[in-house]
């Protein structure tokens, strides 16, 4: 299955000095998942989600995903939406490790679909994805705990309504 890649994943995130910039299409994340990402941030490390703005595929994986941003903003966890266009990038940059494919690291995507991601450990190539993560940062609505709390009350009916939506699929899946 998908164990290796998302088990890299999470060894990097434990062992992160500097940095944890994740890209994914549909932001739908696991327990391990979320945890790695607030005690990285807890502990100092840049940690930056980039994900779909309004422009996507999914919009139900979407508001669903949304749901977390606040748990993940009080640990300081820096989430961007991207705005131009749709968003399908899915990598995962670690200080100087960087997995890049078809993945999106989340409980959906591990448990139904076939995924190869390619690990790579070089300096200069993290530098080329790291200025091109700046780049579209650049491009995307960073969300603030304060800006976060001020979005209408019809938003946060569909975040709840379709995280937990997910989250009833996944006991009966059995996830």
């Amino acid at each position: 299955g998908n164990k290796p890649i998302i088990g890299a994943l999470l060894a990097e995130m434990k062992k992160a000095e500097s940095l944890i910039w994740i890209s994914t299409a549909y932001f739908y994340p696991s327990g391990k998942v979320l945890k790695s990402l607030r005690k990285a941030a807890q502990r100092g490390v840049d940690v930056r989600v980039l994900v779909p703005g309004p422009y996507t595929d999914h919009p139900s994986v979407r508001f669903a995903g949304r749901s977390w941003y606040s748990t993940l903003l009080k640990d300081n966890v820096r989430i961007y939406e991207y705005q131009p266009r749709m968003l399908h990038m899915k990598l995962a940059l670690v200080d100087d490790w960087c997995s890049v494919g078809s993945c999106n690291f989340d409980r959906w995507n591990l448990r139904w679909n076939l995924e190869a991601n390619m690990e790579i450990i070089d300096g200069e190539f993290s530098r080329n994805v790291e200025a091109m993560l700046v780049n579209d940062f650049a491009q995307s609505i960073e969300y603030t705990l304060n800006l976060w709390k001020q979005r209408p009350w019809s938003e946060k009916v569909r975040e709840y309504f379709w995280k937990y939506v997910g989250l009833i699929l996944n006991r009966l899946t059995n996830q």
